[in-house]
């Protein structure tokens, strides 16, 4: 009788970190990228030859790290990194073209 409650409990023990483990990686692997959830958008005119550049993160709960290069028409290429809230957009500055060169969630 020992025996078995031996295999028993180290049976639900392995069970158990196993479960465990499933749940784990299914949470990390339903998260999609995080640049799925930026976008950078051109409206409105600055000038003849810019519009305005805006920056929104449509995640619902959290903060992601973006790194974008833009370009002024007669100006000079630009990078910068920006933590962006959720559900937050801002306007970056004015601009003939733009990229999202990295995304990534933000560690706090």
């Amino acid at each position: 009788m020992a025996v078995f409650r031996a295999i028993d409990w180290k049976a639900r023990l392995v069970s158990a970190v196993i479960g465990a483990v499933f749940v784990a990686s299914a949470g990390a692997a339903e998260d999609p990228p995080p640049a799925t959830f930026i976008t950078l958008k051109l409206e409105g005119e600055c000038d003849s030859s810019n519009k305005h550049l805006w920056l929104a993160n449509d995640h619902t709960f959290k903060t992601i790290a973006v790194r974008v290069q833009w370009h002024a028409s007669g100006g000079k290429d630009l990078s910068e990194e920006f933590y962006q809230g959720p559900k937050t957009s801002r306007e970056i500055g004015c601009a003939a073209d733009a990229v999202i060169v990295q995304a990534k969630f933000a560690e706090f």
